[in-house]
């Protein structure tokens, strides 16, 4: 009698993202959604960044010590990003440089969401790629007009309502940043 092999089942590739609040975990958790309706293997490590953390040095320094802390147990990712709200930045820019510094030394690539996530947000709609609110009430006021529904933090169920992987490469094509972490995880 012989023996039947288990099906092969390609191990998932882990990407740390390292998030600024609850809105940019249910956007990244709908990424992983279109991930695995890709049936690409690639895993979103998803770590919220916000609380206990207020500006991007202190979040980034608590995306090093979470890091620290996994590779601990030898399960850090190797590819790691973190999302931040660049009007944070420009409040203080000598902690930001310090924060993007930080980020380099350990291999995190910061995507700045410019000025905010909402900012972010506005560029997946159709006709609004090229959109850029000057500041954050700008952005969640652009937002809202375009998508009166909208209310943060929204999940991932609720951004993909209104959003798809047509919206998300839409907004790539404009946000340098976004495309780095779209073409790690094999979206572009």
């Amino acid at each position: 009698m012989t023996r039947r092999r288990a099906p092969h089942i390609e191990l998932r590739r882990p990407v740390y993202v390292g998030c600024e609040g609850a809105s940019e975990v249910g956007y990244i958790g709908f990424l992983q959604d279109i991930i695995r309706d890709a049936n690409l293997p690639v895993h979103l490590h998803v770590d919220e960044l916000g609380p206990g953390a207020g500006d991007p040095l202190s979040r980034i320094e608590m995306a090093v010590f979470r890091l620290s802390q996994l590779q601990r147990k030898r399960s850090a990712p190797e590819e790691r990003f973190a999302l931040l709200d660049f009007d944070q930045a420009e409040r203080d820019p000598r902690r930001a440089e310090r924060a993007s510094q930080l980020a380099a030394a350990n291999k995190i690539n910061i995507l700045w969401q410019r000025p905010c996530f909402e900012a972010l947000l506005l560029r997946h709609l159709i006709g609004r790629a090229a959109k850029r609110p000057p500041d954050t009430p700008g952005a969640i006021k652009a937002l809202r007009k375009e998508w009166p529904e909208y209310q943060k933090p929204m999940t991932r169920a609720n951004l993909a309502r209104r959003i798809d992987r047509d919206a998300v490469m839409r907004a790539a094509n404009v946000e340098v940043d976004l495309q780095a972490l779209l073409r790690c995880i094999g979206l572009l």
